[in-house]
């Protein structure tokens, strides 16, 4: 059954089967019909012909009849004239007595003039009629009745014009065949070569990301007049897609700049706000750090942007130092937990010689990735579950693990997770901009590490983080 459906999707479901399985049925019909047609004019042709020649004959005898009379010798001589290896006459006289053309090498079978004169009992002129007879076929026909009421009969063989029209028929298929064939295989030709540009769109469109926009283009120069069009319009498309992309990258540098600064000082004074307050109430206490918090957290949303436009123009620089794994991990759990009402633990391995492991990277953006993903774990986890910070070492890395127990990630969503505003389908609406994760992936990899994710549906989540020591 899946091989069967495969198979009709491959020809139904695509352009280039339809047009061949359309192209295959009007060859087919048409060289069917015209071969049926002309069979269908060759038997009758070869019939009509049959009946001219009896006709002729039936003229001749009636005319030599009537100007020679009806004498049994003069009537044997007429008959045997316009009789041949293929054709009989015969007469029958009012008397019954029947009148045939005498020869040593032309016999007539007397089975053959009983079975066409029973064919036709009440004696109708002109009626004809086909009879098989042995290994022969004949036609017969009570040709005419004279005034004196004698009859004149004709039988003609048709066998070996059958066995002609059969041989015809055997080589006709035969040459059917061999140009349906040639047909076909032409016709299979002929769309693969108009649909292969359109194939060529389809494996350039898959292709197209937005860091490939300006590099992207479909050379079509030779084809059908739509598609070189279409190629065209797809390149045009690409090239005002890429200018439109410029442009929001630049857009957003800008505007993060612009924000950053004024942000800075927003956070900077509700910070002294907050501890030179001896007189603000408790509530009024409350709303600051909620603006701090709020402030925070749009600054590291600003970083996102910024970074992904350095990115963007390749211009997205790392500081790489002896960076002390256990002394950031400990900074970034006191971060996390300045922010974050929940529990937040911390393992690291149990031997102190391990604990030191000191490997290259960038101290600030390190803190980053792992302030993303645990603020990830906890818009996505219920309030009473913890999240985890786990160090673990390998021979040739060291490994950091943020692991939550919220609502999982599909697996439908897992292969698309880091790309940019992408998020899973079960995320709550007000949760995150979709870039976290993306911005979480660049940098790591900016890094010489890699991310991996292994998550469970409303089981969690467990982000590996893999840095060279």
């Amino acid at each position: 059954m899946a091989g069967t459906r495969h198979w009709r999707q491959q020809l139904l479901g695509s352009l280039q089967g339809q047009l061949q399985l359309a192209i295959y049925l009007a060859v087919f019909l048409g060289f069917t019909g015209a071969s049926s047609v002309g069979l269908w004019v060759g038997q009758r042709n070869l019939i009509n012909n049959e009946l001219k020649t009896l006709r002729n004959s039936a003229d001749a005898i009636e005319t030599c009849l009537r100007e020679g009379g009806t004498e049994p010798e003069h009537v044997q001589q007429e008959l045997l004239l316009h009789s041949s290896a293929k054709t009989r006459l015969w007469l029958e006289p009012v008397d019954g007595e029947l009148i045939q053309p005498k020869s040593d090498h032309l016999e007539i079978s007397e089975e053959l003039i009983r079975a066409s004169m029973q064919a036709n009992p009440e004696r109708i002129v002109g009626l004809q009629r086909v009879m098989d007879t042995g290994d022969s076929r004949v036609i017969s026909e009570l040709v005419q009745e004279f005034p004196s009421g004698a009859r004149l009969w004709i039988t003609h063989e048709i066998s070996s014009n059958q066995q002609a029209l059969s041989d015809y028929l055997a080589l006709m298929i035969i040459i059917w065949g061999s140009c349906l064939t040639a047909t076909l295989l032409a016709v299979s030709g002929l769309v693969r070569r108009i649909v292969q540009p359109l194939e060529r769109l389809n494996s350039a469109t898959t292709q197209v990301t937005a860091d490939t926009l300006n590099s992207s283009r479909l050379l079509v120069n030779h084809g059908p007049i739509e598609v070189v069009q279409l190629s065209r319009n797809y390149n045009a498309l690409l090239e005002r897609l890429a200018e439109s992309w410029l442009q929001q990258r630049q857009f957003v540098s800008a505007v993060s700049h612009e924000l950053r600064t004024p942000l800075t000082i927003v956070q900077g004074y509700l910070q002294r706000t907050i501890r030179r307050g001896d007189n603000l109430t408790e509530s009024q206490i409350a709303g600051l750090n909620t603006a701090a918090e709020e402030s925070v957290r749009m600054r590291r949303l600003l970083d996102d942007f910024l970074d992904l436009s350095r990115s963007d123009a390749g211009r997205l620089s790392f500081v790489e130092e002896p960076v002390v794994l256990t002394d950031q991990l400990e900074q970034v759990l006191d971060m996390a937990r300045n922010t974050i009402q929940r529990p937040i633990t911390l393992d690291l391995p149990k031997d102190p010689e391990q604990r030191q492991v000191v490997i290259q990277a960038d101290g600030a953006r390190l803190r980053q990735v792992l302030l993303d993903l645990i603020e990830n774990a906890n818009n996505y986890s219920p309030p009473e579950q913890p999240i985890r910070l786990v160090l673990k070492l390998e021979p040739m890395a060291a490994v950091i693990q943020v692991i939550d127990r919220g609502i999982g990630i599909p697996a439908a969503d897992q292969q698309r997770i880091f790309e940019r505003f992408q998020r899973g389908s079960n995320a709550p609406d007000k949760t995150g901009s979709g870039l976290g994760l993306s911005i979480v992936k660049l940098l790591v990899e900016g890094m010489n590490g890699t991310i991996e994710l292994r998550s469970k549906l409303n089981e969690g989540s467990c982000f590996s983080i893999r840095l060279p020591r």
